[in-house]
């Protein structure tokens, strides 16, 4: 598969009690098509709710990052995690070779077990209040796909995987919210191979992106880097390295990248994304579904330690 297919998911949208039955199998076979050849896919027709989430959410992503610095700087939490991450504060890459210079972005990282009342500007009062909604109601969605993902890989039990992501919103889980700003380029001074966020793939199970403008690029099997714009009335869903290693590498978790605009008017434009990691629950141990123990059982927190020091090349 060269580019990123769109999926229609209304057979098991979240204003349904019980899956479609004419339409379900139909919705299994595309996303573990689109899941085992490139590890992306654009969901349609999944719910309006979550829109309405996404919309406030993106309101106050913008007006948390024109907030001044000095404002956005009593938001950060430093090692303890979460809150306000500054301009070129992080590589998404780890690579210094390859990318020698941090990623061109701002963040505001939402992981509840860290996130601390300090985190919170108190010019936004409703802003915690909106993460938190987006939190539980992104959770109802987490399941739906994991599930499907589940009985594409004909699990025993199809809901294996939902069972490990119970404690969203609880210090039990890993699952977290950023919001990303990535400023106009043609305000700033941009280094020799620094783009807005280096190529890499996710930690977690699966990744919701929301994204208002161009940029972000998917490795496809082919090594070839294909363009993932944002499509109205879609979320781009992908694998993350978890749910990779717990399927035992059937589904594929994919390098992506946020690239540079090239157009002058694109250059002068801000780009603004919320992405919603879903990861297990504290405790889980990851142990491949298909009983081949391709790969040792591993405890969720040893797995994001060893993925913590591959991405940044600490032995």
């Amino acid at each position: 598969m060269e580019s990123v297919p769109i999926v229609d998911f209304s057979a098991y949208s979240l204003d349904r009690n019980e899956p479609d039955p004419e339409r379900f199998q139909k919705l299994i076979d595309d996303i573990y098509e689109a899941f085992t050849t490139i590890g992306f896919v654009y969901l349609k027709n999944y719910d309006g709710v979550l829109d309405k989430k996404v919309d406030q959410v993106y309101e106050h992503t913008k007006k948390f990052f024109l907030l001044d610095y000095e404002t956005k700087m009593k938001c950060e939490q430093g090692n303890i995690g979460g809150g306000f991450i500054n301009f070129e504060r992080e590589s998404s890459t780890g690579d210094v070779m390859k990318r020698p210079h941090m990623d061109l972005r701002e963040s505001f990282l939402f992981l509840p077990p860290s996130a601390t009342t300090k985190i919170w500007p108190e010019e936004m009062p409703e802003f915690k209040e909106n993460m938190e909604d987006m939190l539980f109601t992104g959770k109802e969605l987490l399941h739906r796909v994991l599930e499907v993902i589940a009985r594409g890989l004909k699990c025993e039990d199809p809901l294996i995987f939902v069972k490990k992501h119970q404690n969203i919103g609880t210090a039990e889980s890993c699952t977290s919210i950023r919001l990303n700003h990535y400023p106009p380029t043609a305000d700033i001074e941009v280094k020799k191979n620094q783009v807005r966020c280096g190529e890499h793939s996710d930690w977690g199970s699966i990744t919701f992106l929301f994204q208002d403008k161009d940029g972000l690029e998917v490795l496809n099997r082919q090594g070839q880097w294909v363009s993932a714009p944002p499509i109205d009335g879609t979320i781009v869903v992908n694998i993350g390295d978890a749910l990779q290693r717990w399927s035992a590498d059937k589904l594929l978790s994919s390098k992506h990248r946020v690239v540079n605009p090239v157009s002058e008017s694109d250059k002068r434009a801000n780009r603004y994304s919320i992405i919603y990691f879903g990861s297990p629950d504290v405790g889980t141990t990851l142990e491949c579904v298909d009983g081949s123990n391709k790969y040792p059982p591993i405890n969720l927190k040893e797995y994001n330690e060893q993925q913590y020091n591959k991405q940044y090349n600490i032995s």
